[in-house]
Order: structure tokens, then sequence, then C-alpha cells
């Protein structure tokens, strides 16, 4: 028979041990995926504040604006940031990343952009992306106003994320037809 304390060590012994199976199990995941993606846009040359509610986007204006000392540069760099973290569960394979979205000027023509990865990367792990939208191309454009990221490895589309306001071609013509059907 154990005493208390004995009893004790042993589950937390075996506590520790499905903690670290468990974890090893979730690190040898097989699928790449989405982990998150954030949008920090940057509408002004003057930095946030000093509260702690607006530090993620006076980190990303510093960071965005490191190396531009003139005012020119600084109002060239204004614009629509995305970072997207994302698992490469299969460094060996090629990976893309690409951006489908729509902004102010070009009404519900969806534009597309991509980094692809053909080369083989050395381990699995977090990636990051950035999909920049500054300069000419936003002076003529507009925002960004709704916009989807895929994640393919080896071809196939293993994840997708999307703004609240994204539809697709196929949902739009759907609710385009649930329209017409409604009674008046």
């Amino acid at each position: 028979m154990l005493s208390n304390l004995g009893k004790i060590r042993l589950r937390r012994c075996i506590l520790l041990g499905v903690l670290a199976v468990t974890s090893f199990l979730s690190s040898c995941s097989t699928t790449s995926s989405i982990v998150t993606v954030s949008d920090l846009p940057l509408k002004e040359t003057k930095l946030p504040g000093m509260d702690w509610q607006l530090s993620s986007k006076r980190a990303n204006a510093q960071y965005v604006l490191y190396g531009a000392n003139s005012n020119k540069e600084r109002t060239a760099r204004l614009g629509d940031y995305y970072y997207v973290l994302w698992y490469d569960a299969q460094p060996s394979t090629p990976a893309r990343v690409e951006m489908l979205y729509t902004q102010a000027a070009t009404a519900s023509k969806v534009l597309t952009s991509a980094v692809e990865l053909t080369k083989p990367r050395f381990s699995r792990g977090m990636r990051k992306t950035v999909f920049t939208f500054n300069g000419p191309q936003r002076a003529q454009r507009g925002d960004v106003l709704t916009w989807r990221i895929n994640l393919y490895s080896n071809g196939r589309l293993v994840d997708s994320h999307r703004s609240y306001l994204w539809m697709d071609p196929e949902d739009l013509w759907q609710s385009h037809l649930s329209e017409k059907q409604q009674p008046r």
C-alpha cells in the first residue's frame, strides 16, 4: 500500500507523462495550418500613444517606419499590413500562402497576392508571411476591404482564414438565387 504522499507523487508522474505524450503527439502534426492573421493598418505617420491598449499598433508603426527619414518616405509606408502566422508541418514539400482580397476602388473584383515557398525548408515550425498594401498601389485602389488567406501544401488547399465580410463567389451566387426565390 502506498502512503498518501506516494499516491500524490504517482498521480503527478502519470499526469506529467500524459502531458509529455500529448505535447509530443501534437508537435508531430502532419497538417500545416494557419495559426493567426493579424491586420495592423498604419494610417498616419505619428506614432500611437503609450497606452497599453495601443502597444501592438505602436510596435508595428515603429517597425514599419524604421529607417524612413523624410516625411515623404514615411507617407509612402502608410497602408495595410497583414501578418500571417502559420505552422509548416511538411517542410520538404512546396508551400504557397495566397491572399485573395478586394479594395475600395476595385468594387467586387477579387485580386490575388501570393508567396511561393518552392525550396525545401530546414525544419517544421512556425512561419510568418507578410502581405503589404502601401504606396502607389494603395493610393490608386484604396484600403483593403475584405480578404481570404489560403494555405496550400504540395498544391493542395490545407487551411483557409477569411475576414468577416468575405463572400466566396459561390456564396454570392447562392445569396442572389435565394433573394429571387423569396416571395414579395
